[in-house]
Formats: structure tokens, C-alpha cells, sequence
């Protein structure tokens, strides 16, 4: 397990190409798939480097947002459940949709992307 600090109260890294392994491992991966009435949005914690989900550290919860305002919270459990979720969406082009992860250990890092 890595001693590495949280960063701030909301951690966001913007260069994921020059992070090191604990940023990897925490940073919300965000994929749009385009489906009949919208967007298929997916969040992966752990995407490039996988993230423990061990009972002394998971990933709590995942929260989707749209352009600041709340439209979904997945609650995880830890060992059972994987730091994926999926969930389609209506937004109109321009949209920023922010992906906000808690660590049990680690706190909170987000990730964003522009519809």
C-alpha cells in the first residue's frame, strides 16, 4: 500500500501520461459510447493501473456529474464489486461530465470530460 499524500480535497490529475502509479490507479477513467437515445457512460477507478478492493481499501463510491449537478452515485462494497460502473445519459453537446471517486484511504479524485 503506498504512504503517497492526498493531494487536496478534490484530487484531479490533468497529464495522466506523466502521473505516476498512485494517481493512475485513483483518477477516474471516463468512455462515451454513443447509444440509440444518448450516451453510454462508463467509469473505470483503476483503468491503467488496477486499484485494490481489499477491506482496508476500495473505492467507496462513484459519482456522475453533468455541467456541476449530481445525476448519479454508485455505492461500492469492498471484494465483491469492481470500481466500474455504466450508465446512459441524456446531455446536450458542450456537456462536462465529471467523474468524483472516493478512496477509502486515499480521499477524493475526479475526472472530467466534455460531451
Amino acid at each position: 500500500m503506498s504512504d503517497a499524500p492526498i493531494l487536496g480535497p478534490i484530487n484531479h490529475v490533468t497529464d495522466l501520461d506523466s502521473a505516476g502509479d498512485f494517481e493512475k490507479k485513483h483518477t477516474p477513467h471516463i468512455d462515451l459510447d454513443e447509444v440509440d437515445d444518448g450516451l453510454l457512460v462508463t467509469v473505470t477507478v483503476g483503468w491503467d493501473v488496477p486499484h485494490p478492493n481489499q477491506p482496508d481499501h476500495y473505492i467507496a463510491w462513484i459519482e456522475l456529474l453533468a455541467d456541476g449537478a449530481p445525476i448519479a452515485r454508485f455505492d461500492l462494497s469492498p471484494v465483491v464489486t469492481a470500481p466500474v460502473v455504466s450508465i446512459s445519459v441524456n446531455v446536450d453537446p458542450g456537456c462536462v461530465l465529471r467523474a468524483v471517486e472516493h478512496c477509502n484511504l486515499h480521499g477524493l479524485w475526479a475526472a472530467e470530460v466534455t460531451v
